[in-house]
């Protein structure tokens, strides 16, 4: 098996602040790659992003929904992919998939606002021979994003008063 390489770094970015709606999207990240995902409405990021911002990050997201538990719209770690997915030939739109680092208990969340904080850049996107080698370069994204926002940089910003209050902020 021929393994893709992956060169992971910590470059941190803005922070940039996203507020939209979970929409839904192919049903990949939970049924065939084992990773559920958050799908960010395109008219929160399409206007402010170009190719040039294509990759995985890492940041903190919260997902505003009451009929969530409490610990559930906490704000949790996320670790996410911006582009147009290269592994696969079916994506007709940029998108931007958060795995918000938090059991669910299988619980979706479309039409939920979602705020979603963008800190650092890990990697830029690949497209992997299998879906052996995409699978475990996402496990290994999240592996090492947990760590990176753990750091001193980018955990504080996990208590932004952008996710306090009650006001998006663009």
């Amino acid at each position: 098996m021929c393994r893709t390489a992956v060169q992971r770094v910590i470059d941190p970015v803005g922070p940039h602040r996203l507020t939209g709606k979970v929409v839904e999207g192919f049903k990949r990240g939970s049924k065939q790659l084992g990773w559920p995902t958050a799908n960010l409405d395109p008219a929160a990021f399409e206007s402010r992003f170009d190719a040039s911002t294509e990759g995985v990050y890492v940041g903190w997201a919260a997902i505003r929904d009451p009929t969530l538990p409490e610990e559930a719209q906490a704000v949790h770690k996320a670790v996410l992919s911006m582009g147009w997915n290269p592994t696969y030939t079916d994506v007709k739109q940029r998108t931007v998939e958060a795995y918000l680092c938090h059991d669910f208990c299988g619980r979706d969340f479309y039409g939920a606002e979602m705020r979603l904080m963008i800190c650092a850049f890990l990697r830029s996107n690949v497209k992997f021979d299998s879906f052996d080698e995409l699978i475990q370069a996402i496990t290994d994204d999240v592996e090492f994003g947990q760590r990176a926002l753990d750091g001193a940089e980018l955990a504080p910003l996990q208590r932004d008063p952008f996710f306090s209050s009650d006001t998006s902020a663009g």
